[in-house]
């Protein structure tokens, strides 16, 4: 019996190297990818990291020529430091004049500046709402004819909506019907009222027209924003929005190779009191 279990156990020797051998094979055509895999990872992170910081350089450029129109000062063409080691560099291109009118930039008629559209926004405590007034005021222009209005509107702050009804709680409004509501790209209401015959005007004699109405919602009150049509041709569409659009471009290279990183185009219209940005985007 001992005779027969030293032959078994000298009979296994060698065995165990074709095993080893597979390993050995198996191993080497799964380290290698990997490896890749490890490295384009790696890569990638870094990649995505330095996008990451591009941006935020990118959009220092940005603010720079936003604090330079707000000023009235001409706008750098590039930032003076390194922003997370990349160089900044900014473009700005004058577009023309504009005016926002229903979520879409219309170029303003001949004599826009006859007509001022103001909106307000203060909390009615008896209504528990927002009361929204547009105010239309005829403006001085050289003995200018009576101007009728063909339609009024607004955009509302984002997460307001009108509440129903609620223009015909003003009789003195140009209109007391129910507005027509759409929503913009963003999900803000916008609400526009056609005028019917005979069409409300405003005049030397008679300089101010007001549209109120309530609004409800939750959220911060801004970027809302007027208009109003005037019933002329060389007037056209007129809006709180009206003013020089400026497109800024700014773009963030690293510093060694000049290799770009990120880059940012914002539309923008400077106002009197505030900045109105169209747009703002990272581009490839």
């Amino acid at each position: 019996m001992i005779r027969l279990l030293r032959q078994m156990i000298n009979n296994e020797k060698g065995q165990a190297l074709p095993l080893v051998l597979a390993l050995l094979v198996i191993g080497g055509l799964t380290i290698v990818p990997s490896l890749n895999y490890i490295f384009s990872s790696l890569n990638s992170s870094r990649m995505l990291e330095e996008g990451v910081k591009g941006a935020y350089a990118a959009d220092a450029g940005v603010e720079d020529v936003l604090w330079s129109l707000e000023n009235g000062i001409p706008p750098s063409t590039q930032l003076v430091d390194n922003i997370n080691q990349m160089e900044v560099t900014m473009q700005t291109e004058e577009k023309g004049i504009y005016t926002l009118y229903l979520g879409e930039l219309v170029e303003p008629g001949e004599h826009n500046d006859y007509l001022d559209v103001a909106g307000e926004i203060v909390w009615d405590e008896e209504a528990e709402a927002y009361k929204y007034t547009i105010t239309i005021t005829w403006q001085a222009g050289g003995g200018d004819p009576v101007i009728h209005l063909g339609a009024i509107g607004v955009r509302l702050p984002i997460g307001y909506s009108y509440q129903s009804g609620s223009a015909a709680l003003f009789v003195d409004n140009p209109s007391t019907d129910e507005p027509d509501e759409t929503l913009d790209t963003l999900g803000a209401y916008l609400l526009n009222w056609e005028l019917e015959e005979p069409k409300p005007s405003v005049s030397k004699n008679d300089p101010v027209k007001t549209q109120t109405f309530y609004i409800t919602g939750e959220g911060d009150l801004e970027g809302y924003y007027a208009w109003v049509v005037a019933n002329r041709e060389d007037i056209g569409a007129v809006s709180e929005i009206t003013g020089t659009i400026y497109r800024i471009t700014a773009t963030a290279k690293r510093s060694g190779d000049d290799a770009t990183t990120a880059r940012i185009v914002a539309d923008v219209i400077p106002g009197e009191a505030t900045m109105y940005i169209l747009s703002w985007q990272i581009a490839n």
